[in-house]
């Protein structure tokens, strides 16, 4: 058995997605399994707060963009005090500290790239990812192909471990609350059903311009959007704007969404950028629910076409409404992506595995130290 390791994250954003949910969701399991972890955030950020309240330890350091030399010099006091084994570092700013700090405590680094926006192509960034870490970790094959072929980086300095969800958490043999009652949904209705934050990219607007002909043809149709973010009040205009309030409920954020997905018939993801290979569709597939996304990024990973769900282009309302119509007419083909979907996540996509390959990516830069 390996001896606990000491790792401290750090993360610049001061908002709440799927990067920072991994972040403390990894933290989490480490220091269940009796390895100590430290998060590095915003004094104000969603993270740090988040991380109080599961009782994992945290720094606050404020980091704006430049040289950042004042929260630098105090990561490195923090790192040498606590003796941290491997630095974690997940955004552009916070990863230049991350990076400086280790270098000069000779401190293994890693560093993640959580979603699929191309990066520059600046000597800087190339500089940041294959100096001032010592691995880069991506969330998916995808991204880790676009850095090597796009930024020239080198291939055996970045490991591909995709998001994972918890097989246990996510199950469809749980007993779960019913949560079609609380939204004034009844059993027969067909629920479509869209968990994420609340973002432009996410492509919440062409699921609700989806629902404007499906209403139409799906008898008892209803969108159930679960999430919160930025871009509320626009979608709550566009819903009214298309008189469409009595089929799409915008239930808010969900600290367990299991429930929700429970009730849903098929879930969506009509992203159009920005995607690795996501954390709800896993968790969907896990709860044996059929699947229905676009192909960006490092999404066609998780669904692969007419095998484990539906994919559909990106910006096309249109197509989502004909492969949400597809999937209601037949309800063999909808169990089968269903089935096939569930059985891919969890070979492919489970938290466990995803946490494993993360630690064994520590263990192996504390042997070569």
């Amino acid at each position: 058995m390996e001896k606990p390791i000491k790792v401290l994250h750090t993360e610049w954003s001061d908002g709440w997605g799927g990067q920072e949910i991994r972040i403390l969701s990894e933290s989490r399991e480490l220091m269940e399994r009796g390895d100590g972890v430290v998060i590095v955030a915003q004094p104000n950020s969603q993270l740090l707060q988040k991380a109080k309240e599961a009782k994992i330890p945290t720094l606050p350091i404020q980091m704006n963009k430049g040289l950042n030399i004042i929260a630098t010099y105090k990561l490195i006091k923090f790192i040498k005090k606590n003796h941290i084994d491997i630095i974690h570092t997940h955004s552009s700013v916070d990863s230049r500290v991350g990076g400086l700090a280790g270098k000069i405590s000779r401190t293994p680094v890693v560093r993640s790239r959580h979603i699929s926006i191309p990066v520059s192509k600046s000597r800087l960034t190339w500089f940041q990812y294959m100096k001032l870490a010592d691995k880069v970790i991506t969330s998916g094959l995808f991204i880790k192909n676009s850095l090597i072929k796009e930024n020239n980086m080198i291939e055996g300095h970045i490991v591909s471990i995709p998001a994972g969800a918890d097989e246990k958490k996510y199950s469809a043999s749980l007993n779960l609350e019913d949560i079609r009652p609380r939204f004034n949904l009844k059993k027969q209705d067909f629920v479509i059903g869209m968990v994420s934050v609340l973002r432009s990219w996410k492509g919440h607007n062409y699921a609700i311009e989806a629902m404007i002909p499906l209403v139409k043809k799906v008898p008892n149709i209803h969108l159930l959007i679960v999430g919160d973010g930025p871009k509320k009040d626009e979608i709550l205009k566009l819903i009214d704007k298309h008189s469409l309030s009595k089929y799409i409920t915008l239930a808010g954020h969900q600290n367990d969404p299991a429930p929700f997905y429970k009730s849903m018939d098929l879930i969506i993801l009509p992203s159009y950028a920005g995607e690795a290979t996501s954390q709800t569709l896993p968790q969907a597939m896990l709860m044996g629910k059929p699947v229905i996304s676009t192909n960006i990024g490092g999404l066609p990973e998780v669904v692969i076409n007419n095998d484990t769900g539906l994919v559909v282009p990106p910006k096309d309302s249109q197509a989502i409404a004909f492969a949400i119509s597809a999937m209601y007419l037949n309800s063999d083909f909808r169990n089968k992506m269903a089935k096939q979907g569930r059985d891919h996540a969890l070979k492919r996509f489970t938290f466990r595995k995803m946490v494993d390959s993360t630690y064994n990516v520590y263990i192996d830069l504390l042997k070569k130290k």
